[in-house]
């Protein structure tokens, strides 16, 4: 376990050499047409991700919900908060990564969770609004004033007092991702209150709001 510290550091910074990608479809897409081969596998090496992402989940998704997840891939969030939600879409850009999530709900009889493959918000259907909204490792590949835009268009897909669940690094760590100022400020922008940030394993950062 000593050895995870220095190595989750090392991972989270190799993602700023990904910083280019940011709001660049094809890139991403191409980037995630090769990394869905071993995602899995690379995300299970730190038993710290899905403990600290199953903690995200439990804070904002409750029983009965209609649940969306931003940029799902795999859908190793998808798949936990539809052990909760009444429904889960997941959205993603990338094919091959929804690929592997469809395999795993059929594998696994799962009936609640939906899959659209595009970007969000456009892909998704005019009108739909939800209880609770989570995201996990996504928001790092929108750009800084991208970013701003998104989370009001978040904020206008959640119903009143909807949730809103954040997984992902530090912007003090990888410069890729949002500080934790820069994080408090584009959610109120866009109209959240309630936004609570928790630093946990060396790394991530889970933050949570709540639409008024």
């Amino acid at each position: 376990m000593s050895l995870l510290k220095p190595l989750r550091r090392l991972y989270i910074k190799s993602t700023d050499l990904t910083r280019s990608y940011q709001g660049r479809d094809t890139k991403l897409v191409a980037f995630y047409k090769v990394w869905s081969r071993c995602y899995d596998f690379s995300i299970g090496l730190d038993p710290a991700y899905r403990r600290e992402l199953k903690r995200m989940i439990a804070s904002v998704v409750r029983s009965g919900d209609t649940s969306l997840d931003i940029g799902c891939g795999t859908g190793i969030s998808t798949l936990l908060a539809s052990k909760i939600a009444e429904h889960v879409t997941g959205v993603d850009l990338s094919a091959d990564m929804l690929r592997k999530l469809e395999r795993k709900i059929r594998r696994r009889g799962v009936d609640n969770v939906a899959t659209i493959c595009g970007r969000f918000p456009e892909a998704l259907p005019e009108g739909v609004s939800f209880d609770s909204i989570i995201s996990s490792f996504a928001i790092v590949h929108f750009t800084p004033e991208q970013r701003k835009t998104l989370y009001q268009r978040i904020h206008g897909l959640l119903v009143r007092h909807g949730r809103l669940g954040l997984f992902s690094a530090r912007g003090e760590i990888a410069a890729s991702f949002e500080t934790r100022e820069e994080v408090v400020r584009n959610l109120e922008l866009a109209g959240f209150n309630g936004i609570h940030i928790e630093d946990v394993s060396d790394i991530y950062r889970i933050v949570t709001a709540e639409k008024p």
